[in-house]
């Protein structure tokens, strides 16, 4: 069966430059994409009628995102505001839903960071001010070590697998000039397990980064997209939400799977079987996600993800690549547009202008958002 997500097209995406600190506002990094975004499209402010994106200030709302405060600077009225969560694999779903019920034809979906240094050693974001975090000083790589550990436990050799899955991601962000970790390596898996420890088991290099930057994408009809340089089709998507991010710790026993049923919807809807996946954009976060998200995408057996990495590989010349642009271990991690990024690869990898990061051939790329330790997954796909 069709599905209605289908009649939309991701025809615009823009990437600023990524980097640990930038000497600029994350308001003008977030208008440089989206107006990158737009030309790449060939689409203007006027263009937009809809509009996915966390408001980074200054002035405008203190109700997050705000969302609206965005009308000011696009200069018109909008149709559709999506608040929820503006960015990633969710806003292209919801916009794509919003163009297929006629609430609008065309949606910028915006996001990024900027001086989040504040003197300390975490990165504000990655600490909400949330009951059972803020009071004992909780953070982000926590909530996600807490499920790392019990799949540790029970199945010891996830962590060499979880090694060799961080040090072959970040080796590709190495060769990646657009990295913010290009020629920091390469790295073995020996590598990471020797980095300082972090949050037992994760050690530093098992863990993304925080850095800063912003990325867009603009989502439109199929109908406008035929005017457009160089639309990539929504095939599919869906999401599981266990419970709300960052409050209650996460257990292993509830949420290792979180993820499989929307992986099952997605490729239903998009009439497609995980051996069809030429791609795969997957929400590194940590290297026990990628193991993790691996067998939750059907990309490899339930409990086989340590021996696929090490004997079938994730790399470059893999069945499916992963993260060629070196993934948030090593190109970015974005705060508010961290998962834009995804989207933003999937699409030149799909038009096949990633340069020497290509994978030859792909028509089918897989991207993945958040994971077992934010207690909710999404998974979309996308076709050339």
């Amino acid at each position: 069966m069709t599905s209605p997500l289908q009649q939309a097209r991701v025809v615009g995406v823009h990437a600023t430059a990524q980097a640990k600190q930038l000497d600029r506002t994350a308001l003008s990094a977030c208008l440089e994409a989206a107006l990158g975004a737009l030309d790449d499209a060939g689409l203007s402010p006027a263009d937009v009628d809809g509009i996915a994106g966390r408001w980074p200030g200054p002035g405008g709302t203190v109700m997050h995102p705000g969302s609206v405060d965005w009308t000011s600077l696009l200069g018109h009225p909008l149709r559709w505001v999506q608040d929820t969560y503006p960015q990633g694999v969710p806003a292209v779903l919801d916009a794509a839903a919003a163009i297929a019920a006629g609430l609008c034809h065309t949606v910028l979906v915006v996001g990024g960071q900027a001086a989040i240094r504040s003197g300390g050693a975490v990165a504000a974001y990655t600490r909400p001010d949330n009951e059972f975090v803020a009071p004992w000083g909780a953070f982000t790589a926590v909530h996600f070590a807490m499920v790392a550990q019990r799949q540790h436990h029970l199945h010891p050799e996830y962590r060499q697998g979880a090694a060799q899955a961080a040090a072959t991601v970040r080796n590709r962000g190495h060769a990646n000039p657009d990295a913010v970790m290009f020629g920091k390596g390469p790295y073995t898996a020996e590598d990471v397990l020797g980095a300082p420890m972090i949050a037992s088991p994760l050690t530093l290099l098992d863990l993304c980064l925080a850095t800063e930057g912003a990325a867009a994408m603009v989502i439109t009809a199929a109908d406008r997209a035929a005017d457009t340089r160089a639309p990539v089709r929504v095939l599919g998507g869906s999401s599981e939400w266990h419970r709300q991010q960052y409050v209650d710790p996460a257990r292993h026993e509830e949420i290792w799977t979180i993820g499989r049923a929307a992986a099952t919807d997605t490729y239903r809807m998009a009439g497609v079987a995980p051996a069809d996946v030429d791609v795969a954009l997957l929400y590194d976060i940590n290297s026990f996600e990628i193991l993790r998200q691996l067998e939750v995408a059907g990309l490899c057996p339930p409990g086989e993800a340590a021996g696929y990495v090490t004997d079938v590989g994730i790399g470059e010349g893999s069945p499916v690549p992963v993260n060629p642009d070196g993934g948030l271990l090593s190109y970015s991690h974005i705060g508010w547009g961290g998962p834009t990024l995804k989207v933003v690869e999937a699409v030149h990898q799909l038009r096949g202008e990633a340069g020497q990061r290509q994978v030859a051939d792909a028509g089918v790329a897989l991207v993945t958002g958040a994971g077992s330790g934010a207690q909710y997954h999404n998974t979309l796909l996308l076709g050339r």
